[in-house]
C-alpha cells in the first residue's frame, strides 16, 4: 500500500517539497529559497529553469528524508505562487525570458490605459479582476513586444505558456503535458469565469493566440505522470491548485460565507460565495476557488501585496531589525504606534483600492518616534490593510466577516493575531500547522487516487490559538479613521 502523497509547494521565495501521510502528518519536509531578479525597480523576476532545479532537489531531499521510493509515493500535488508566467520553447524545453512575478509592476501604465478604455469595465465581468499587474496575459504582450523573435514565436506555436504550476506540469512530465488548473487559469485575467475557457475577444485583442495557453483542468484531476527516469518510476500527478485556494481548501471553508487570510510576502483574504459565479463591483476581485468533480466553486478575494515583505524591508531595507522574528518582541515593548502609521505601498495599493502609482510613507513621526513604533505600525499595517479588504468585501455583500482562519509564516506571530482581531472586529483563528497551502495540494492529489475521501479532511484541522476583539468600538473606528488619513495621502505618489 502507498504510504505518502508528495508535494511541491512553489512560493514566491522559495521551494517546499513534504510528504504527507494517510493521517496528514507530514512525515518528510525540504526548503529551499531561489533568486529574486530586479532588473529595475518596478520589475520582479525568477528563472524559471532555477525553480525547477531545486524542486527537484527538494522532492528527491524528502524522499531521503522518508526512506521512500517513488513506489511509496500515491501521488503528487502542486501549489504554487499564482498568475507569474513562464513562456518556454517547447522545442528546447528553453524559457524565452526569466519569469515575470506576480508581484511586478512594469504594465502599470498599461493597466491605467486599458482600464480607462472599454476593457476595464468588460475585463472585470468577464475574468472578475479588476486589470492590474498580476495579468499574466499583460506580461506576455509586454514579452512579445520586448524579447526579440517572442512575436512571432508565439504565432508559429514553438513558445507556450503557463505559470509555474504548468512549467513544472510539463518539465516533470517530459513535454508531455500542458495543462493548468482552474484555480491558477483564473487569476490569469485571461479566463472568462462565466464558461470556464479563455477569454479570446481580449486576448485576440492584445494580439496573443489561443494556440499558446495550456489545457484547463480540474483542481483535483490528472495531469500526467513524471517521466520514470526522475524518481526512479513514474508517479501521477493528480493535484494541481494555487495557492491561496490551497489554503482556502485545507481551513475548511467550504460553506458560503466561510474565509481565510494567508500572511506571507502578502496578505490573501478568501471568501467562499459559493457555485454561483458572482462579479463584485469595485476593487474586490472574484475567483475560481477550486472544479472538483465537474462542480465549480468560487471566491471573492482581495490582496495586500506588501505586508510580510514589508518586515522582510524592515530588515533589508531600513535594517532596524536583524530578523524577522525579532519584530514581535520590539513591537510588544511599547503600547502603541505613539500615533505612526506605515501604509506599505511599497508596490502601490492592492485590493480595494489597486493604485499601482501609490508608494509607502510612514506619518506622524516625531521627536519621541522610536524603531519599536515603526516595527508596530508594521504589524498594525498588516491588519488594517486586511481590513481595508473585509470593508470592501462588506459594502459589496451587505454581510460582515465575524470569523477569520489564518495561515502562512507570519500567522505564527500571536500579536500579529490579536490586532487582526483588534482592528477587523472579526475572531482570529489559528490553526497548529499554518502551511495550510501544502495541505490542499495533498488533499486534491490524494481526493483524485481515492487515498482519501472528502469526510477524511474533516479531522486534518487542529486549532491552537483563538483571539478575539479587544479594544473599543470606538477606538477601533478613530484609529482606522486616521489609517484611511494616511492612505489618501500615499495615493497617486508616482503620478505627482
Amino acid at each position: 500500500m502507498k504510504k505518502y502523497v508528495m508535494v511541491i509547494d512553489e512560493g514566491t521565495t522559495g521551494t517546499r517539497a513534504l510528504l504527507f501521510d494517510k493521517a496528514f502528518k507530514v512525515a518528510a519536509e525540504s526548503y529551499v529559497e531561489f533568486a529574486q531578479y530586479t532588473p529595475a525597480e518596478d520589475k520582479v523576476e525568477h528563472d524559471a529553469q532555477e525553480i525547477y532545479d531545486k524542486t527537484i532537489q527538494m522532492c528527491k531531499r524528502v524522499m531521503e528524508k522518508a526512506q521512500a521510493s517513488a513506489n511509496d509515493i500515491e501521488c503528487i500535488g502542486i501549489t504554487n505562487q499564482r498568475a507569474t508566467a513562464v513562456a518556454w520553447d517547447k522545442k528546447t524545453d528553453k524559457p524565452i525570458h526569466n519569469a515575470i512575478v506576480w508581484q511586478d509592476n512594469r504594465a502599470a501604465r498599461r493597466c491605467a490605459e486599458l482600464n480607462a478604455s472599454e476593457w476595464g469595465a468588460k475585463c472585470k465581468e468577464k475574468t472578475g479582476w479588476v486589470i492590474n499587474n498580476v495579468y499574466s496575459s499583460l506580461m506576455l504582450e509586454w514579452m512579445m513586444n520586448n524579447v526579440k523573435g517572442a512575436r512571432e514565436q508565439f504565432h508559429s506555436g514553438d513558445v507556450i505558456f503557463g505559470t509555474i504550476d504548468s512549467w513544472l506540469i510539463w518539465k516533470l512530465t517530459g513535454g508531455k503535458s500542458h495543462k493548468i488548473s482552474y484555480s491558477n487559469a483564473s487569476v490569469t485575467g485571461s479566463l472568462d469565469l462565466h464558461t470556464g475557457e479563455w477569454y479570446k475577444e481580449f486576448l485576440d485583442y492584445l494580439g496573443l493566440p489561443l494556440s499558446i495557453f495550456p489545457t484547463v483542468t480540474e483542481d483535483s484531476g490528472y495531469y500526467g505522470e513524471t517521466a520514470p527516469e526522475i524518481f526512479g518510476s513514474p508517479i501521477p500527478i493528480t493535484g494541481s491548485i494555487a495557492d491561496q485556494h490551497a489554503a482556502l481548501f485545507a481551513q475548511g471553508c467550504k460553506t458560503v460565507g466561510t474565509a481565510k487570510l494567508t500572511n506571507g510576502t502578502g496578505s490573501f483574504l478568501d471568501v467562499n460565495i459559493g457555485e454561483k459565479c458572482f462579479v463584485a463591483p469595485g476593487g474586490i476581485n472574484t475567483v475560481i476557488a477550486w472544479k472538483i468533480k465537474g462542480k465549480t466553486c468560487y471566491a471573492m478575494e482581495g490582496y495586500a501585496a506588501v505586508t510580510g515583505s514589508a518586515v522582510q524591508w524592515l530588515r533589508d531595507g531600513l535594517g532596524i531589525i536583524k530578523s524577522s522574528g525579532e519584530i514581535e518582541a520590539l513591537a510588544r515593548s511599547v503600547k502603541d504606534t505613539n500615533g505612526l502609521y506605515f501604509v506599505p505601498a511599497l508596490a502601490g495599493l492592492g485590493a480595494p483600492y489597486w493604485d499601482q502609482f501609490a508608494r509607502g510613507i510612514i506619518v506622524g513621526i516625531s521627536r519621541g518616534t522610536v524603531k519599536e513604533h515603526i516595527c508596530r505600525a508594521t504589524l498594525e499595517s498588516i491588519a488594517y490593510s486586511v481590513r481595508d479588504i473585509t470593508e470592501a468585501i462588506a459594502d459589496t455583500t451587505g454581510h460582515r466577516i465575524k470569523a477569520i482562519s489564518i495561515d502562512g509564516g507570519a500567522s505564527k506571530n500571536d500579536l500579529l493575531a490579536q490586532l487582526l482581531a483588534d482592528i477587523i472586529g472579526a475572531e482570529i483563528r489559528r490553526p497548529a500547522s499554518v502551511e495550510a497551502t501544502s495541505l490542499g495540494a495533498a488533499q486534491m492529489a490524494g481526493l483524485y487516487t481515492g487515498f482519501w475521501e472528502e469526510k477524511d479532511f474533516d479531522v486534518s484541522i487542529d486549532y491552537d490559538g483563538h483571539f478575539k476583539p479587544d479594544i473599543p468600538e470606538e477606538k477601533r473606528s478613530e484609529d482606522y479613521a486616521q489609517w484611511l488619513d494616511a492612505v489618501e495621502r500615499s495615493k497617486a505618489w508616482v503620478k505627482k
